[in-house]
């Protein structure tokens, strides 16, 4: 699907090890200006999650996201932004394969990565329940020069603080340890408001489940079972960038001493 060179080239910006995610790095970029480019879209979706804390906050990305999280913004049916994305979303060579369950809507896109020959998958995840931000909307500029595809468009995402608030939301409520990593790099690179993540935490939480957002104590025993836990440690393998160094036990020290004081 894409040349070559314009994937060795492309490692300039996406730092892997492997070409297939130098690839599909390239792929998610250029997918991200096709939708935010379209005034209908944008009007209507919100970029989240940690494609969108890497790619955007945390640029050069210092982890590895495969996935492209959005969340419709307001009240309707999905349908009409399913068939939007259709027609925006012309580049790849297969069709997508499309879910839409419960207060999800998924799009599969797959493809041959070109150096490897690998099957590979871009994953377009909607939210459709969560239609409000607890702080203020951002507008990032985005902008993919390559000789593949150039493009630019302002990207709809969450303040830095709302991001994070969904991030300790997602530690909470699974076990992955690229979350604890997410936060703690973050927290090492940029100017958090501590409280206000536990006010998006609690907020969203609260949301999610229809009940209070967990206490201290319940947060800390639920961090206690993942210190130890093998899932959670090795969820880590091969995500990172070759130069990033990283301290597992350091990140929990400082969630648990630092931000969950907070609560």
């Amino acid at each position: 699907m894409i040349p070559k060179p314009y994937i060795a080239k492309w490692q300039e910006h996406a730092p892997w090890k492997e070409f297939s995610q130098v690839e599909q790095d390239l792929i998610i970029s250029r997918t991200l200006v096709e939708i935010f480019s379209d005034d209908f879209l944008r009007e209507n979706l919100a970029f989240r999650g940690g494609t969108a804390l890497h790619k955007l906050y945390l640029n050069p990305a210092p982890r590895y996201s495969e996935d492209i999280d959005l969340v419709q913004i307001k009240e309707g049916p999905i349908k009409p932004i399913m068939e939007r994305l259709n027609e925006v979303i012309t580049f790849f060579e297969e069709p997508r394969k499309t879910q839409v369950r419960g207060h999800g809507a998924k799009a599969l896109y797959r493809f041959t990565s070109e150096y490897e020959k690998i099957r590979m998958r871009l994953k377009l995840e909607i939210n459709c329940k969560e239609h409000f931000k607890v702080l203020e909307w951002v507008d990032f500029p985005f902008e993919v020069r390559s000789e593949w595809f150039s493009g630019k468009a302002e990207l709809r995402t969450y303040n830095i603080n709302e991001l994070l608030g969904t991030k300790l939301r997602a530690l909470y409520q699974r076990s992955k340890g690229r979350d604890l990593f997410d936060l703690d790099y973050t927290r090492h690179n940029m100017d958090l408001d501590y409280e206000r993540i536990i006010t998006c935490f609690k907020e969203y939480t609260s949301f999610a489940t229809g009940k209070r957002p967990p206490s201290k104590k319940e947060f800390l025993l639920n961090i206690e079972e993942k210190e130890v836990s093998v899932e959670f440690i090795g969820d880590m393998e091969a995500l990172l960038r070759p130069d990033i160094k990283y301290n597992q036990s350091d990140a929990f020290n400082w969630l648990k001493k630092e931000l969950l004081e907070k609560m």
